[in-house]
């Protein structure tokens, strides 16, 4: 049960940092546009629909790309293929919560929820080879 409660706590807490480093980077390669004030709804709203793609997609990714590592090692330290679900459901409430905060486009509403999802399968896939090993 220990093993199960640290795998848990160490993906999400991964996973949080995972999206914090992925979308600094993001951040770094797609610079906000100066002056804008981030804390005001209405000036995100105007520059979400300036962002180029990539960016976005930049983000999308993010969400992913941490559900997965992180799933994976929530399943390594649990010894259990399923925990990968619950790290995607954290990173999915995370991301929803987040595009429901700022204006995005309806894809990548749509995506907040399949880019985890799709990557929670994609670790438990993973960590079935892993751990039946």
């Amino acid at each position: 049960m220990l093993r199960l409660i640290l795998g848990i706590v160490a993906g999400v807490v991964l996973a949080g940092v995972l999206v914090g480093v992925f979308e600094t980077l993001g951040h770094a390669l797609y610079p906000p546009p100066a002056g804008i004030d981030l804390t005001d709804p209405a000036q995100l709203a105007a520059v979400m629909e300036r962002i180029p793609l990539a960016a976005k997609l930049w983000v999308v990714g993010a969400w992913g790309l941490a559900a997965y590592i992180a799933g994976l090692v929530a399943a390594m330290v649990s010894k259990r293929t399923w925990t990968p679900w619950i790290i995607a459901g954290v990173v999915a409430a995370a991301a929803v919560t987040t595009v429901l905060m700022i204006v995005h486009p309806t894809w990548m509403n749509v995506a907040a929820v399949a880019a985890p999802a799709l990557a929670g399968w994609l670790a438990v896939l993973t960590a079935r080879r892993i751990i039946a090993q």
